[in-house]
């Protein structure tokens, strides 16, 4: 079996799960197998504007997504919500600088990928990472869970 039917296989394993989340969230989900992408589409619910979370799942579960956030209007990466602390001061998930979801579940955080994490050990080491309990997701719907409850504590974005 090719490794796309493979990821296809397992994601699509993970798809009821996420599907309920997502509804129970007021997120509109959709899946492109083809392109291994899974879209979000609903609002911000700090300022109410819009927004897509992005999963490239290229690679999943040897890797981890991709995670980043859109503007539905016209599909471009110029969102990004503004980070804010949660309850117990546990920090943001929100990368203001580099605007990226900064969390072990995420590619795009890990040094090989442009990210600040050198020493998270590789993004092939993504299901060991257990520095950041807060946010350890080891399942989409759980990475879904995550970043919109981070995204209650964003005032709105950026």
């Amino acid at each position: 079996m090719s490794e796309d039917k493979i990821t296809i296989a397992t994601v699509e394993a993970e798809l009821p799960a996420v599907h309920q989340y997502a509804e129970r969230h007021q997120w509109q989900m959709a899946w492109n197998p083809e392109a291994l992408r899974l879209t979000f589409d609903g609002t911000h619910p700090g300022d109410g504007r819009p927004l897509r979370i992005v999963a490239d799942v290229t690679g999943y579960r040897g890797l981890p997504p991709s995670w980043t956030f859109e503007d539905p209007a016209n599909g471009k990466a110029k969102l990004f919500p503004r980070p804010k602390n949660l309850r117990g001061n546990t920090g943001s998930i929100f990368h203001r600088n580099q605007r990226r979801i900064c969390a072990p579940f995420n590619r795009l955080a890990y040094k090989e990928h442009g990210g600040p994490h050198g020493n998270w050990g590789g993004p092939a080491n993504w299901l060991q990472v257990k520095k950041n309990r807060q946010v350890r997701a080891i399942h989409l719907a759980d990475m879904l869970a995550v970043i919109v409850g981070h995204l209650h504590a964003s005032p709105g974005v950026m």
